[in-house]
């Protein structure tokens, strides 16, 4: 069975409609205690958080050059952080690897405190 570039667009379309939809209706109200950011680092319910918000989201790909920049600006560790700066530093670069496999990191971008 072949499909047609405009059938594949509208599938397309329809599954993004459908998506769409099922998100919307798990957002939750503003007073929440926990909400659902999609991928992230470091989540509320993580060990390594003290501060229960979720920290660092890798949703798109600029928002995870995002997180590694961010991450290795740091020189001391975050209130919000339990364990080492490094730790941190190399679980950002291991989440953002393991979602985007396209993003280059260079040994620089793994020591805390270069930016």
């Amino acid at each position: 069975m072949k499909i047609t570039t405009g059938q594949l667009r509208q599938i397309i379309r329809e599954e993004v409609a459908l998506l769409e939809k099922k998100h919307k209706n798990r957002k939750l109200k503003k007073s929440a205690k926990s909400r659902h950011r999609g991928t992230v680092v470091f989540d509320d319910k993580d060990a390594d958080v003290k501060d229960d918000k979720d920290h660092f989201p890798i949703n798109k790909l600029a928002q995870a050059r995002n997180a590694l920049a961010r991450a290795s600006q740091y020189k001391k560790n975050p209130k919000w952080h339990k364990g080492s700066l490094t730790s941190l530093v190399k679980k950002v670069q291991r989440k953002v690897k393991a979602e985007f496999p396209s993003i280059e990191t260079s040994p620089a971008s793994a020591k805390p405190g270069k930016g």
